[in-house]
């Protein structure tokens, strides 16, 4: 006689066939999408809908995604540029090794 799984096993396998079916068996989200910019909106949306404190909507979210990648790529963008000036500094300090020293 076969034994029932118990109700914990039972949830498991919702679970896994819930988040299965959501991504295509394992499919990675990078895979569905082939914009960068895409991804990350797609990735801070999913965030504010699952944030329950928000209680914010779907057309909500999106907008609210499109602000903080914009604030985001706003804060590398400087950063890719102190990081850029820095090395360019350098190379106007620095003599090539191959420069005799006097």
């Amino acid at each position: 006689m076969a034994e029932a799984a118990p109700p914990g096993n039972q949830n498991l396998e919702h679970l896994d066939f819930l988040v299965s079916s959501f991504t295509d068996n394992g499919k990675s989200l990078r895979a569905f999408t082939n914009n960068p910019q895409e991804l990350a909106i797609t990735i801070l949306t999913a965030g504010l809908m699952a944030n329950s404190k928000l209680m914010i909507n779907p057309e909500e979210a999106v907008k609210t995604a499109f602000t903080i990648h914009s604030r985001i790529q706003a804060h590398v963008g400087q950063y890719q540029n102190m990081q850029f000036a820095a090395k360019i500094d350098n190379c106007f300090t620095e003599r090539p090794p191959e420069v005799e020293h006097d």
